[in-house]
């Protein structure tokens, strides 16, 4: 195989690698941190853990819709100027915002970014 075909098949393993690892990473914040009723009740008491503070920066970059804008943002500029750190940017947190309720902004990101694909 030559240098050339294998560079591409590295790129194609890093696409992956990148939208797997946002997954994952969604579905272990939303159904292991954010949605356990159990996990509010802890963090909602006077006497809460330190890593609640954590949840609670998670829970607002939900609020405020980092998750759709990180991923809006890196599919437009991948759109826009090929950067493959913005696409993989773009795809990794789109599909995070799909999982973590920013489904519009998400969508949107996940579209440019899988326009950008084909001319890679």
């Amino acid at each position: 195989m030559s240098p050339a075909p294998r560079r591409r098949a590295w790129r194609g393993v890093a696409r992956r690698g990148a939208g797997a690892g946002g997954l994952g990473v969604a579905f272990l914040l939303r159904y292991g941190l954010i949605e356990p009723h159990r996990i509010g009740l802890v963090c909602g008491a006077d006497d809460a853990p330190s890593w609640c503070a954590l949840r609670e920066m998670i829970v607002q970059c939900h609020a405020l819709w980092i998750w759709g804008w990180l991923g809006l943002g890196g599919g437009a500029l991948a759109l826009a100027f090929g950067w493959g750190w913005a696409l993989r940017i773009g795809f990794a947190m789109s599909l995070m915002a799909l999982v973590l309720y920013n489904a519009d902004f998400g969508a949107a990101g996940l579209l440019l970014t899988l326009l950008r694909l084909p001319r890679i």
